[in-house]
């Protein structure tokens, strides 16, 4: 039993499991607007979003090698192994494809510093992953211009959702200068603005030209984890079950389209 919740404490802390949530919502993007899959984008940024993950969290362990232990070893094999998963998808990518990730890589680079400013993190971070996950997958396809701005602002908000249970576990640890969003208006505040948030994801899904009753069960689920999220729930309530929505989402809609 220990290995196993090792084995997943792995699978959590490498960032295998965020990387393969955001491929969830490219394939999501792809089969709910129909819209014709660009090969190897989906994997590219499976890739890519370990190695980010990764950058972001451990960049200050790796850099002063402070990593004498068999987690970090695994964890900077998984990245170097990213690396090298993402260069060879990159070079088979149209040229086109290849300059929308780049700039979302500089995005990436920019975080760091969006960070200080805590209420607008969350959102700056919904922006940069429906950029990837939703603008990027449609400019493979002929689409409906309203199409492509509706499943931007829906996606958005429906990330922007997802990470109030991650804002308020954190909340307890952050500095309070970081003034986070549960930090700035209150724990009951954000969740119900992580709720009305849905409201509009609920009536923009029957707008588009490919409305799907799963994404009000996606929105609902959201909900619910909104709302039974606490700083004393453990960090397997966000770090997996909440990062567990798109795949979800994904299973959903591979069973009944």
């Amino acid at each position: 039993m220990k290995f196993l919740q090792r084995l997943l404490d792995f699978y959590i802390q490498s960032s295998i499991h965020v990387g393969f949530a955001v491929f969830c919502l490219v394939k999501i993007t792809e089969i709910s607007t129909k819209s014709n899959p660009i090969p190897s984008l989906a994997v590219f940024i499976f890739f890519a979003t370990i190695l980010g993950y990764n950058f972001l969290k451990y960049l200050e362990v790796f850099w002063k090698g402070n990593y004498h232990s068999t987690k970090y070893y695994s964890i900077l094999t998984v990245s170097i192994f990213s690396l090298f998963g993402l260069i060879y998808q990159y070079i088979n990518l149209p040229n086109t494809i290849q300059m929308y990730l780049f700039v979302s890589g500089i995005l990436v680079l920019i975080y760091p510093f969006i960070r200080k400013f805590g209420w607008l993190k969350l959102f700056f971070v919904s922006l940069v992953v429906t950029y990837i996950t939703v603008f990027i997958t449609y400019s493979n396809t002929k689409f409906i211009e309203m199409d492509l701005v509706i499943n931007c602002i829906q996606r958005f908000l429906l990330l922007s959702c997802l990470l109030i249970p991650f804002e308020i576990m954190d909340s307890f640890q952050d500095p309070i200068s970081l003034q986070t969003l549960p930090q700035k208006f209150g724990i009951n505040k954000t969740k119900l603005l992580g709720m009305l948030f849905i409201i509009p994801f609920f009536i923009l899904e029957f707008l588009k030209t490919n409305s799907s009753l799963v994404s009000v069960y996606i929105g609902l689920v959201t909900v619910i984890f909104i709302h039974f999220s606490s700083k004393q729930r453990n960090k397997y309530y966000t770090n997996f079950w909440v990062e567990s929505v798109p795949i979800f989402w994904l299973f959903l809609l591979l069973i009944w389209q």
